[in-house]
């Protein structure tokens, strides 16, 4: 993540969701822009390391960064847009999202969601206060940040989060990716 700083610092804002619908045909792009009451049709590209570090604060809360990797679109993005419950439940309708995200004060949430509901949250410093449906349902990919939590390392390290959210999708946010283009929508838009 440090190779990323001249750009942007990730350690301050970011969340990182993954998306997949395993009931019906492949989740779109365009699907979930709607489901973040973006347009679709007004989505732009950029990188999103120029990006994040052009855009003004205030801006950063209604702008993700999308892809679509087979059956699963990531989104990303340097404010709350995917961060709120409340998005989230929308993007899980038919379908399951894992996401994590923080910001500068350490507030943090890893959440699993399915169908709408959330099945497992946790705050990614103190990983063993779950709540949800199942809050159980994750115990298996925890070992990292139960590790971390019972460690006397200072400070949070959002890079375990991001590979606990790797483990949980088979998906990776590389720093290579953050510097490619990506599809760029703004969403909370009604």
């Amino acid at each position: 993540m440090s190779d990323l700083s001249e750009y942007f610092s990730v350690e301050e804002n970011m969340s990182w969701t993954v998306v997949r619908s395993p009931h019906r045909a492949r989740l779109t792009v365009e699907e979930v822009v709607r489901r973040l009451h973006g347009e679709p049709d007004t989505m732009t590209t950029g990188r999103p390391a120029d990006c994040a570090s052009d855009l003004e604060y205030d801006d950063l809360d209604d702008t993700v960064f999308v892809e679509q990797r087979g059956d699963a679109v990531i989104i990303v993005g340097f404010g709350t847009a995917t961060a709120e419950e409340e998005a989230l439940r929308r993007l899980g309708q038919n379908a399951t999202v894992h996401s994590v995200f923080w910001t500068i004060n350490n507030f943090n949430r890893l959440y699993y969601i399915v169908d709408g509901v959330v099945v497992t949250e946790l705050d990614t410093l103190s990983p063993l206060d779950r709540r949800g449906t199942d809050p159980e349902a994750l115990t298996d990919h925890l070992d990292a940040l139960c590790n971390l939590h019972g460690s006397s390392d200072p400070g949070p390290d959002w890079e375990t989060a991001m590979a606990t959210l790797e483990s949980l999708t088979g998906h990776r946010l590389d720093p290579d990716w953050f510097t490619r283009p990506q599809l760029l929508a703004k969403v909370n838009r009604h």
